[in-house]
């Protein structure tokens, strides 16, 4: 379980701490994120719409975790399926385990989406923010 849990909050905590810097060469038109391109591709798999963000190491992070989580899913639901007397956990066991990675693969799934859409929203953020600073443009 320990294991577990530094397989998927490690990678999340680096991926906080060293946020990726954008240096595009693109036309204002092309930098410009479209939302609903970001949903479409988003509810095709989590992470798809953080690569079309361009934001490598979330969207890597969370196919990673999707593709983890339905994994251990399908595992701990073939031991409940093909459950015998001499296995090391309870049949029950198993069916909370399966329960649980279900939970967490639709909960990334959810996560990736509404991350996706909102970032690609925000794409232009900074630049906006910077125009409109009211102690930026302040007039001395």
């Amino acid at each position: 379980m320990f294991r577990l849990i530094n397989i998927i909050l490690i990678p999340l905590f680096f991926v906080n701490i060293f946020s990726q810097q954008k240096m595009d060469f693109r036309t204002k038109e092309e930098q410009m994120k479209d939302p609903k391109t970001a949903l479409n591709k988003a509810l095709i798999f989590p992470g798809i719409g953080q690569l079309y963000n361009e934001q490598k190491v979330k969207g890597y992070s969370l196919i990673a975790a999707e593709i983890f989580s339905l994994w251990s899913f399908n595992e701990n639901r073939k031991k409940y399926k093909n459950y015998n007397q001499n296995d090391s956990f309870s049949q029950n066991h198993y069916l909370q385990e399966r329960n649980r990675f279900a939970w967490i693969a639709i909960g990334l799934y959810f996560y990736g989406i509404l991350d996706a859409v909102v970032e690609a929203h925000l794409d232009d953020f900074d630049k906006i923010v910077d125009q409109n600073d009211p102690m930026k443009n302040k007039e001395e």
